[in-house]
């Protein structure tokens, strides 16, 4: 299930100095992700996979230093009950609270792990129009789910967009500005092209590009706490 693991970090968890998890395998196929030894098969299977009871061990013994513990992936929740009872071990050994990336294609999972308080954090990936998703392997009928269930505990989530701008056109912000309404925080993300799924990709982004999506979603959006991490 995992097969990478960051001691420190800085920047994963909002607030807090965390140690990351990286789990392997995605069900989506975005052309913009960085992350691609966990997604392709060809790639991760030439990583070596960490025991999740080493995992612990190492999170016990930075307990002193960090104060939080980030899973994230590819894609976290594809490893179900597995993960579940991962996350029930972390918090049982650790008391560590613990933050979920999640690109919201398990509704069922997020609700099982919102019911029962084991994360402590949502981060959810919103990566373009609703009637989009298809483009990337996603169904968004299960994406919605999961912000219905993630908006009852809205101070608890931020919804991440990646500024990547052939996903990302002023009819595309339309569409998704009524969900983002649901939610208190969103992260604006830099496009980095490095490393990424699809390689022919629009080359180095405009800052003004960025500037825009930012302005347009002030605009409609002015109760919402927008990061900029661009």
């Amino acid at each position: 299930m995992i097969k990478g693991f960051i001691g420190t970090s800085l920047v994963d968890y909002p607030g807090k100095i965390s140690s990351v998890i990286f789990t392997y395998g995605c069900n989506y196929r975005c052309p913009f992700c960085y992350n691609v030894d966990l997604v392709l098969p060809e790639r991760y299977k030439k990583l070596k996979n960490l025991s999740e009871d080493w995992v612990i061990e190492e999170l016990k013994r930075r307990k002193g230093f960090i104060k939080g513990v980030v899973i994230t992936g590819g894609e976290p929740t594809l490893w179900g009950k597995r993960l579940v009872s991962f996350i029930e071990e972390v918090r049982s050994q650790t008391g560590l609270p613990v933050k979920l990336d999640t690109n919201g294609s398990s509704p069922e999972l997020v609700e099982e792990l919102v019911i029962s308080g084991l994360v402590d954090f949502f981060a959810i990936d919103f990566k373009t129009s609703p009637d989009r998703y298809a483009e990337l392997g996603g169904d968004f009928a299960l994406v919605e789910q999961t912000f219905r269930v993630l908006k009852n505990i809205a101070d608890r989530v931020e919804i991440r967009v990646t500024m990547y701008p052939p996903l990302l056109t002023e009819k595309d912000l339309e569409k998704m500005v009524p969900y983002l309404a649901w939610f208190k925080r969103i992260a604006l993300q830099k496009f980095v092209q490095e490393n990424t799924l699809k390689k022919d990709l629009v080359g180095e982004v405009n800052p003004e590009f960025y500037h825009r999506v930012d302005a347009y979603l002030k605009e409609r959006l002015p109760e919402v706490s927008i990061v900029k991490r661009y």
